[in-house]
């Protein structure tokens, strides 16, 4: 029984009728269609996803190289290959990171004025921010027990008082009528 010219007979005859040869060809036209949507897909993707404009060209060369009988094989190579993230995340990440690398300037936690870290007192509001080492000189916080500069012991006192705010002169705006 020859199995092989009995199958060749079922595909010819297949193919001779009118509406199995259009089922046909409109099947191997839509199996093209997605093959040129992947290849579409994968360069718009590489596009996205890094900068390089060559990758996302040898991406999508990859797919249409593939054929349209290895193509998905060819879209699980650019899936597993390409990056992560998209690239204007990562860019913006960058942007986040340079942002906050900035120096944001210390500010007074009265009267919120931007302060210097070697500042004892705000010049604005006159709060005591800070006060010297007894042994280095260095400007130490108020809640320090020891000195970070020297390693000096300092003295603690009463924690409530030496945060409390020196007077300073009386100004207009503060006058209540």
């Amino acid at each position: 029984m020859d199995f092989g010219g009995a199958i060749g007979d079922a595909v010819g005859n297949v193919v001779a009728d009118p509406i199995g040869g259009l089922l046909i060809r409109l099947a191997a036209a839509y199996w093209i269609l997605i093959w040129l949507a992947a290849a579409l897909w994968a360069f718009v993707d590489a596009r996205r996803r890094t900068t390089s404009l060559v990758a996302a060209y040898a991406s999508a060369s990859l797919v249409i190289v593939a054929t349209p009988l290895l193509f998905p094989a060819a879209v699980l190579v650019h899936i597993v290959l390409r990056p992560a993230e998209f690239a204007a995340d990562r860019r913006l990440d960058d942007l986040r990171h340079a942002a906050f690398a900035e120096d944001v300037p210390t500010r007074c936690p009265d009267c919120n004025r931007p302060i210097d870290d070697e500042w004892l007192i705000c010049p604005t509001c006159r709060r005591q921010l800070a006060h010297r080492c007894q042994s280095c000189g260095a400007p130490v916080g108020l809640d320090w027990t020891a000195c970070g500069w020297c390693g000096a012991e300092l003295e603690t006192g009463d924690p409530g008082t030496s945060r409390r705010r020196r007077p300073g002169p009386i100004r207009s705006d503060r006058i209540r009528a």
